[in-house]
């Protein structure tokens, strides 16, 4: 059987001490991991980003493209029509 002990008042300000140290670490790594995750996310999110903005602008060119290929095909209608009825 174990016998109580009494605490000293030093003994106890002692562990007290300690204690608040090993919890004022484990504060420090917790919000250093927390950090490390905050910025692992935003650089996938960044990544993510940056290839959205790529594909949009990919999609734009694509787009503006087609628009031209659809006014050089209505004007050389047009231009034919034209010529078949001057030539009429």
């Amino acid at each position: 059987m174990m016998k109580s002990r009494v605490v000293t008042p030093e003994e106890f300000e002692e562990q007290l001490s300690q204690l608040r140290e090993k919890f004022s670490l484990l504060e420090r790594r917790l919000s250093l991991k927390a950090d490390e995750i905050v910025f692992t996310m935003t650089v996938s999110h960044r990544k993510e980003v940056d290839d959205l903005k790529d594909e949009v602008f990919s999609l734009r060119d694509e787009l503006k493209k087609m628009k031209k290929e659809r006014q050089h095909a209505y004007l050389g209608k047009v231009a034919q029509q034209a010529k078949r009825r001057s030539v009429g």
